[in-house]
Order: structure tokens, then sequence, then C-alpha cells
């Protein structure tokens, strides 16, 4: 079993750009698109979800030039589901959903040859690259799109839910919202139906969009047009009980791409907006003699109405009923020809009742027993709602969550990211040229490359968690704690820091993770910006101690300026100070052989589970004096997991590094460039790289400096007690087994305090 961002891997290598973008640009687009949905895989955050829709609408330029027209749609989509979920007894995210969706299907079409056949078959489409990309657009632009019609389903929803608490479940005498000028909003206008170019019949004139749903239905799956469109009207005119989303998504959907002077619609399109049409009860629940949907007769509502019913698992719960419900936390799948085996992962089988007792789970059960499979797929009786030879396996099992410790408690609601870019952008041309007319920011965030824009929108979903370090937060309402003017005041934060240099250093180590996941490396053998851009070489990929004063006063101007940046813009966004701390620091000093025999892996995995516990209740940070093999190894760790480092060196930054090469190299050890660049993006992911000195034993005041300001140690250690004189002379200080005698010698104990990795010195 895989992980799911593990699946979508092989859909990007196969993946092709290059028919619409120049070879360079469309190779960036698609790592951004690549790299955000592995983040939003990772953690499963909206603001990460929102990376994904951002860059997929950049690159499609789905609704014209800039994202304002798509923040529109999906932003008011997770205002509603913020405000107004909770007033209904059943109702879990949208917004996060889709891309959980998007995902499933991308992996779906990668590994599953059968599926991938039958859908460029259908559409007379050869195996290869730009295919893949023309999928990749319609199949975002009907996964990530197909909910935006909730919010006329949560009115109807509030109403039902409030009369049924107040009066009870009867449809006799309660209320119900239905909509009005319905004709006129789904009305086709002459300068509309002139654009339109529905390739399977070039000749109609539709008048309305239901007429042009019901001919994209009938066209797919075979029913009667007139009976359609009649079926269609009744199931939003005067309907107690229902109102279906998808109905409301299709017609969104399609209005908003009216608004482009240059839209055409032919038949991909029309596929995309009656399978939103279709998703969610048209053909499950609401037809008599419905007709089954497939691959054969309609590949995207098929692949829509499949995934949207597998992801099951991490959806926020909005609902009162569905908060007591949980769904599973995460999933393991295999995709092969036709065959689908998903493991749905839980916390535990029962969960408490009302009562205070305990009951079964109602999602594990439908999983385990079969029913959830059967109700897609049919089986165990059941027909089904999808016509399709795929065996589809569901599993359910127990595993324990582990807990987040990156949640914080800066305003979730706020999801308006684009904007916050914008200032971070505008902060940065303010400072270069000083022009910040809004007008100008606007279009010069705009003209910005993909990995740019994405650039300053992870800086902006990175502010939660840097002002937490420093006992603040961030919210748009109004709050009885102390604001923030700027952050060059002392009177937050640790008693008398510089907070604003702590930001720009924590900024700074963001920005060498962003680069170095982007492909960047090292270097200073460039002339001009677009030869760096070319090379994707960058001489500030060092720590921040490295860098050249200019770049750090630039870093302090723009953190600065953000706080009346984000007043200009209008969103009552503020910066609080808590009136006490939060999770306190634990530091954790790394130490151990320069080389070993061991894999790295294995080691790897006792130094994070070591890491990972501590972090669950403290703010960890690791120190090492970055020799080579155990030093490097558990900053390497540190990295990986996001946990902050600093360094600590015997001597200055670029003799160090040629002394651990010379070392290497006298040992019998290789040390060639890529071990050296390698060196380098490491200690440039450090907050902290201060140098130690001992005249007389090289590593001596560094070790002596990360164990004094420890709380914990990590040792990759052989258990060899080694001499610390011989001949009345101090030998070996400095060295594994002194770290661990200086600790001791604090008070710190073994296994309490000193873990030790055993491994064994080479």
């Amino acid at each position: 079993m895989k992980k799911l961002n593990d699946l979508c891997e092989k859909f990007f290598e196969m993946l092709d750009l290059s028919a619409t973008l120049d070879k360079k640009t469309a190779e960036n687009d698609k790592l951004c698109l690549s790299k955000s949905l592995e983040k939003f895989l990772a953690t499963g955050y909206k603001e990460d979800a929102f990376t994904v829709y951002f860059c997929f609408s950049e690159i499609f330029r789905l609704f014209g030039k800039g994202y304002d027209n798509t923040q529109k749609l999906l932003e008011l989509l997770s205002d509603h589901e913020y405000h107004s979920g909770e007033l209904l007894s059943k109702h879990r995210d949208h917004y996060s959903h889709s891309v959980y969706v998007f995902s499933l299907g991308i992996s779906i079409y990668a590994h599953d040859a059968k599926t991938r056949k039958a859908f460029l078959d259908f559409y007379s489409l050869p195996d290869d690259g730009k295919s893949t990309a023309t999928f990749l657009y319609l199949w975002g632009m009907t996964s990530l799109f197909h909910d935006i019609g909730y919010p006329f389903q949560l009115a109807h929803e509030q109403i039902k839910n409030y009369t049924k608490e107040v009066w009870g479940d009867s449809a006799k005498s309660n209320p119900y919202v239905s909509f009005g000028n319905i004709d006129a909003f789904v009305a086709i206008d002459d300068s509309d139906r002139a654009r339109l170019n529905c390739s399977l019949c070039q000749k109609r004139k539709f008048s309305d969009l239901d007429e042009l749903f019901a001919y994209g239905l009938s066209a797919r799956l075979g029913y009667d047009e007139n009976k359609m469109r009649s079926f269609l009207r009744e199931r939003v005119v005067k309907q107690p009980y229902f109102l279906d989303h998808g109905y409301f998504g299709a017609v969104t959907l399609t209005k908003q791409l009216f608004e482009l002077p240059d839209f055409v619609l032919d038949d991909k399109r029309l596929d995309v907006l009656t399978a939103i049409l279709l998703h969610n009860n048209l053909s499950k629940f609401d037809m008599k003699n419905s007709r089954p949907v497939s691959l054969s007769n309609h590949p995207l509502a098929y692949m829509l109405m499949l995934c949207d019913e597998l992801q099951n698992w991490d959806r926020l719960a909005y609902g009162k009923i569905s908060k007591q419900d949980p769904l599973a936390w995460d999933i393991e799948m295999n995709i092969s020809d036709n065959r689908l085996d998903v493991l749905y992962l839980f916390d535990g089988r029962y969960v408490d009742d009302v009562n205070g007792g305990k009951r079964e789970c109602k999602s594990y059960t439908e999983i385990d027993c079969g029913d959830y499979a059967a109700n897609i797929v049919g089986g165990k009786g059941k027909k089904g709602f999808l016509e399709t030879s795929l065996d589809l396996r569901l599993y359910a099992a127990e595993r324990e969550k582990a807990k987040k410790s990156t949640l914080y408690a800066s305003d979730n609601s706020f999801i308006n990211l684009c904007d916050f870019a914008k200032a971070i952008h505008a902060s940065y041309t303010n400072l270069c040229n000083g022009n910040n007319n809004a007008d100008y920011l606007n279009a010069a965030f705009e003209e910005l490359p993909l990995e740019f824009k994405i650039s300053n929108i992870e800086q902006a979903k990175s502010y939660s968690e840097k002002l937490e370090l420093i006992n603040c937060f961030y919210s748009s309402k109004d709050l009885d704690y102390p604001v923030v003017e700027s952050f060059t005041d002392t009177g937050y934060g640790k008693k008398n820091a510089d907070n604003l240099g702590f930001l720009c250093r924590e900024e700074h180590v963001r920005w060498v993770k962003e680069k170095l996941r982007m492909g960047w490396r090292y270097g200073t053998d460039y002339a001009t910006t677009q030869e760096r851009l070319t090379k994707k070489m960058h001489k500030d990929l060092v720590p921040n101690e490295v860098l050249e004063k200019a770049e750090v006063d630039k870093d302090r101007v723009m953190i600065d300026n953000i706080i009346p940046l984000l007043k200009r813009f209008g969103h009552n966004i503020r910066i609080y100070s808590y009136r006490s701390g939060r999770k306190p620091d634990l530091e954790i000093a790394g130490t151990g052989h320069r080389f070993f025999t061991d894999d790295r892996e294995k080691l790897k995995k006792q130094i994070k589970a070591i890491i990972a516990k501590y972090s669950e209740d403290n703010r960890v940070i690791v120190r090492t004096c970055f020799g080579y093999g155990a030093d490097q190894l558990i900053a390497e760790c540190a990295a990986e997991m996001n946990v902050t480092i600093k360094a600590v060196l015997p001597t200055t930054y670029e003799h160090f590094i040629s002394v651990v090469k010379a070392d290497c190299i006298s040992n019998g050890h290789k040390f060639d460039e890529s071990d050296e660049l390698r060196m380098r993006h490491l200690l440039a992911q450090t907050v902290v790289c201060k140098t130690v000195r001992d005249e007389e034993n090289f590593y001596l005041g560094a070790s002596r400096y990360i164990i004094d300001k420890c709380d914990k140690v990590i040792a990759l250690w052989d258990g060899k007690v080694l001499p610390l004189e011989k001949n009345g002379e101090p030998v070996n200080l400095g060295g594994t087994y002194h770290c661990i005698e200086m600790a001791k010698a604090r008070g710190l104990k073994l296994d309490e305090d000193i873990h030790i990795v055993a491994c064994h010195r080479n």
C-alpha cells in the first residue's frame, strides 16, 4: 500500500505542458503544481489546498488573467462553509475535499492503464504527455470546482434544519427555501449564444442552461432531451426536501466561463459541466430508471463520482451529527489495471456515544462490512451507481493518528492568502522603487512568474507559525489582546528580544528550504538576474550570518512593512500578542561519530522518533557542530521535519567546510562537489550559524557550547569509552564520548535525557 502523495508523482512524470507554454515555463509551472499538491497531501490544511487551486488556475488561466474571478468562487465557498456549516446537522468540508478528489483522479489516471486508455479513446487522443495535460485541464476543472454550488444547498438546508429542530420533521407544515428568478439566472443571452460552439451539434441554438445540460446528458447517456429539461427545472423549483448543489455547481461554473470573451464551449467542456451536474444526486437517487454512468459513456462523470465517494477521510466536520461520526484520518492505496485497493485508517473502531458508552464508528463499519464499496460498484444485492468492471476493494483498520504539532491560533477562517501575498510583494516593490499605488502593485504581482507568486503565498502562509514563535497570532476579529503595531516593539515575545531580527532569520530559512525544494542550488556563477533564473542558482543560499548586509537590511524592511500594508488591503487583519507564552523551547544537542558503517535511513528513523516525541509539547531546537557524519545526519533529520536548527562551528564558515572536506579525504572518504553542496544547503537552513573557537582542541569549544545549552542529547555512539587523558595531557576532547560525559556532569541522565542511538564507528 502506498500513500497518495507517492502515487501522484507518476502523473507529473508523464505530464507535458509545453503545448501552451514554452518549455522552461512548462517545467517550472509543473513543478509548482506538483510541490503544492505534495505539501497539501502532507498537511491536509485548507491554506495548502488554496495553493493547488491557485497553481491550476494560473497555469490554465481558467477564468482569464489573474486569480480574482477564481477567488470569488472558491473563497466564498470556504467562507459559507465556515460560517454556515455549524448550523446544519450533517455537513463536512468541500474546499479541501475537492483537492483530495483531484489527487485521487490523477493517481488513478497515472497507474490504471485501462482507465487511462478509456479516457484517451473516448476523446481520440494519443497516449502522450500532451494528452496528459488535456486530462489535467478537464479533470482539474471537473474535480476542483465540482462543489462550488454548495452555498445554494446550504441556504436550503439551514432553514430545513432549523424548522426540523424547532417543530419536528414534518414536510407538510414546515417552510422551505426555493429560488426565484431562475429563468433569468439560467438564460443564455444573445452574446453568449453567439459564442457557443458545441462541436457535437453546431447548429443548435440553446435558450437556457437547462436545455444545454439536457442536450449534453442526452448525447452521453441517451436521455430524452425534453423530459430531461423539465426534470432539471422540477428539481430546483419548489423542492421541500432537497436542493442539489451539483446542478447549481454546473450553472455557476458555466456562467463564470461565459464571462470570458473568447470562451468556446466544445464537447469536452460540456462534459465537465454535465459531470458536475451528475455527481451528487441526479443519477444516484433522484431519477427513476436512471442509467449508470460508465467509463465508456462519460469518463469525466465516472471519475468524479468514483473519486468523490472514495474521498471519505480527513474531512473537517461542521454539522452536529457529522462531528459525532468521525471519518478515517488517512488512506493508503494500491492501484493497478482495473483494480483499486484502498485502506482507510481510523483512530479507533469505537467512538464515545452520547450516553457515555461506546458504539461502533459508522464509517468504519460501512467500509469494513463491504456496504460502502457495494454502494459504488454494486454487490451484496445492490446495483451501484457506476457501471464498471473495476475490482474495488475497500478496507478499514485502526492506526493511531499522530498528534498535529503545527496547528496555530491565527485565524483559521483567513483564506485570503492572495492579498496577503500581494502585501508581501508590495513591501519588496515599495522598497525597490517607492511605488505603492494599489493598481501598480496588483499589476506588478500579476507579472511575476508562477514560482515567485507561490513564494509570496508560501511566505504569507508561514506567518501563523512564525508569529507563534514570538507569542503572537493574527486575526480579523476584534479581540481583547494587545495589538502589535511594529515588530521592533520589544514589549512582547521573549523579554528584550529582537523580534524583527528573529522573524527575518526564520523567513530566510523558509526561503532557503523553498528554493531547494524547487531545484535551486548555491552558486555565484551568474552575471545577470536572467542568468540566475535560467541556472536556478543563488548566492544567498547560505546561513543568515553569511548574507551581505544589504540583503539582511532588505529582509528587515520587508518584514516590518507587513503590518501597515495589511491595513491598506482592508481586511481588518491585526497581529495580537498573547499575554503569556506558548510552547516552551527545548534544545537538543546532536553529536556522534564522523564515520560509521550503519544504514543512514535506519539511523534517521530512530533520530526522528526522538525529535518527534519532544515536538509534541515543545518547540524543539536542534544544535550540532556540523561535523561530517552524525552531526550532519541529525541536522538533516531536523530539516526534513521542519524543526529549527542552530549550527555551532569550531571555525569560520568557509574554513570549516574546507576542514570537513580535508578530514574526509584524509580518512579515505569521498567528499566531492555534490557533498560540499549538500553541506552548504544544510547549513543554509540554520536560523543561527555561529563560531565558537578553542585554540587548543579544535572541536572542544563548539561541543561544550551545545552541551551547555541543551536540555536533551542525541548521540550516535558505538558505546566505546575513550580515555580523555594520556600521559597527563587531554585527548579526545570534544568527541562523542566526551560530549556524553559533559552532559552527565551537568546532571542529564542516560536514557531519560541522553538518548544513545547505537552505531558502529568506521
